[in-house]
C-alpha cells in the first residue's frame, strides 16, 4: 500500500492512511443533509439521487478488508486524485477497487442530465453515498471540525476501498 500512499501524497494529499473498512460509518441522516441542505442536490451525477443508498454503500463496504483514507485541503483535488489512484490500484490487479470523493462536483456549470462529461475525473461523494465522514475520520484517530470562520484550513477527505 506504500506505493499508493506515496502517490496520494505526491499529488496533493497531505495525509493518507490504511484503515479498516469496519471503521467506515454509514448513516441515513447523511442523505437527509444532502437532500435538504445542499444546493446541488439532484444536479450532479456524483450526488444524490444519482448515488447508491447508504444501505447499498454499507453492503459494499462489508465486502472489503482494506481501505485508504486520504485528506486534501482543496476539495477539487479529491475526486480526480481518488480516480487516479484507483486506476493505478486496478492496473496493479486490485480489480475491486472503489473510489469516493467529497462534496458536490463543480466541473460543469450545468451537469449533463444523460451522463457525466468527465467520468474519468470524478467519483461519488462519500456523504452522498451515506458515509458519515466526521465519524469515519474520528474513528481513525483524526480530528475534524466544522469551519467556523473564513480563512480556516479546510480538510476534504477521499476514500478508496481496496480488494
Amino acid at each position: 500500500m506504500e506505493k499508493y500512499m506515496n502517490m496520494l501524497k505526491e499529488n496533493g494529499a497531505d495525509l493518507a492512511m490504511v484503515i479498516d473498512p469496519k471503521t467506515i460509518v454509514t448513516a441515513a441522516w447523511t442523505v437527509y443533509k444532502c437532500r435538504y441542505g445542499c444546493s446541488t442536490y439532484g444536479k450532479s451525477h456524483r450526488c444524490l439521487p444519482n448515488t447508491p443508498t447508504w444501505k447499498e454503500t454499507q453492503e459494499m463496504i462489508d465486502c472489503y478488508d482494506t481501505a485508504i483514507l486520504f485528506r486534501c485541503h482543496e476539495m477539487p483535488i479529491v475526486p480526480p486524485l481518488a480516480v487516479k489512484v484507483a486506476r493505478e490500484l486496478f492496473l496493479d490487479d486490485y480489480y475491486k477497487v472503489i473510489a469516493f470523493g467529497s462534496g458536490p462536483c463543480k466541473k460543469c456549470k450545468n451537469c449533463n442530465s444523460d451522463h457525466c462529461n468527465f467520468p474519468e475525473e470524478t467519483v461519488p461523494a462519500m456523504e452522498a453515498c451515506g458515509i458519515d465522514v466526521f465519524a469515519t475520520v474520528r474513528a481513525n484517530g483524526l480530528e475534524i471540525h466544522t469551519l467556523r470562520e473564513k480563512g480556516m484550513v479546510q480538510n476534504h477527505f477521499g476514500l478508496l476501498l481496496v480488494k
